[in-house]
């Protein structure tokens, strides 16, 4: 695979100059085309038996604001792409984790920015629906990071469909690395962990990836020994499976994936 198609979604009240940067580069470094994208919903208006009127005056008044937002969101991404990287922007009303999924079948990578501490309501990304929906990898750009060099990456291997949809979604970005360290955290069954992380490696040595791999004990759960692991060895990207399940008809990820989501100073890549 290869990456010719790069999205990077933007909460409409923020178009972070650090996140177009990274994600420019990317496009650049892939000779890919860098779509922008924004979305909010405006959110309920409930009203009583008479507030029909109200509440449809409040709702349009809502809309424009958010019109004008995802207008003003446009125009800050076209101004800060650098010239040279392919561009072109998307915006819709409806809620941003459906507009992901909606837009991912023309993409090939997906990229996300920190989370906002205080979104306005119905511009706040479900970062769970968007990765078990997706079908398309998705990367979580570290804050502040305007470069992901990709040169050390870290993989969390686990013996899953979703870990082998992870390397085989991040291979451009393995190959082109100088140091592919592949990591399975000790979870009892040594023998069996350490040789499907083998085969991983030899999988990744077959496509040209520098690869090697190592199984590391459990130094305070597998999230936090796979970022230790990612801190010592500067690596700068962790690619890792996404691990959902379905309860109540609602998708709801697993510890590992959500601690990995809230990490800090490293970017991450998921798949599922």
């Amino acid at each position: 695979m290869e990456i010719r198609n790069i999205a990077v979604v933007f909460n409409i009240d923020s178009v972070d100059p650090d996140l177009v940067a990274l994600a420019s580069d990317l496009a650049r470094r892939h000779h890919a085309t860098l779509t922008g994208l924004a979305a909010a919903e405006p959110p309920l208006v409930v009203m009583g038996m008479d507030g029909g009127a109200v509440a449809a005056s409040v709702y349009a008044e809502q809309q424009a604001e958010i019109e004008a937002s995802l207008a003003a969101a446009g125009a800050s991404f076209a101004t800060l792409v650098p010239p040279g990287v392919k561009r072109r922007w998307i915006e819709a009303t409806q809620r941003p984790d459906v507009a992901i999924i909606d837009m991912a079948r023309t993409v090939d990578l997906i990229i996300v920015g920190s989370a906002d501490p205080q979104p306005r309501i119905g511009s706040a990304i479900d970062l769970d629906a968007a990765l078990l929906g997706a079908g398309r990898p998705i990367l979580v750009a570290a804050a502040g990071m305007r470069k992901l060099k990709a040169a050390k990456i870290v993989v969390a291997w686990k013996d899953t469909k979703e870990a082998r949809r992870a390397i085989v979604d991040a291979l451009p970005l393995l190959k082109a690395a100088d140091d592919v360290s592949v990591v399975v955290v000790d979870e009892g069954n040594l023998a069996t962990e350490r040789a499907s992380m083998l085969d991983a490696v030899a999988w990744l040595q077959s496509h040209d990836v520098k690869a090697h791999g190592d199984v590391l004990p459990d130094t305070g759960g597998v999230a936090q020994t796979i970022l230790q692991t990612a801190t010592a060895e500067g690596a700068d990207l962790v690619v890792s499976g996404a691990y959902g399940h379905s309860r109540l008809r609602e998708w709801l990820l697993g510890g590992m994936t959500r601690d990995l989501l809230a990490a800090h100073g490293v970017s991450r890549l998921f798949s599922n």
